[in-house]
């Protein structure tokens, strides 16, 4: 199985069980993927200059996923972003059409619209 071209998929999730199935079809599919637990996580790695797609849970404790998404805009850092969501709510809807992931899924996530969005970010389909 070749990879493309090793391309970088950062999940974040506070469930480990989300967070092991996102992995295992990221990985399944072709790309390279790294989970964490929670945005700061995410933010305090050394793969965050890596990541080509951010595939992120929008209601997680501390920090969701959308001032996440924000506080990387803040850093001047433009990662794709597919939102997932296991309640979604028409504010959160709003709240994400307002900024600038690409889109929100609901879960259980559906295989080939997660790679569909993940080719789109990466500019692979």
């Amino acid at each position: 199985m070749s990879l493309h071209n090793n391309e970088l998929v950062s999940i974040v999730d506070d469930d480990p069980l989300v967070r092991a199935a996102t992995s295992s079809l990221v990985r399944s599919l072709g790309w390279d993927a790294r989970v964490f637990a929670s945005g700061a996580e995410l933010l305090a790695s050394d793969t965050l200059e890596r990541t080509r797609c951010l595939v992120c849970d929008v209601q997680m404790p501390d920090i969701d996923g959308i001032e996440l998404l924000e506080t990387l805009q803040r850093k001047h850092m433009r990662i794709p972003t597919i939102f997932i969501t296991a309640f979604a709510t028409q504010r959160m809807r709003e709240r994400v059409q307002a900024g600038t992931a690409l889109c929100m899924l609901d879960k259980p996530i559906d295989a080939r619209e997660l790679e569909m969005w993940i080719g789109r970010a990466l500019g692979t389909g």
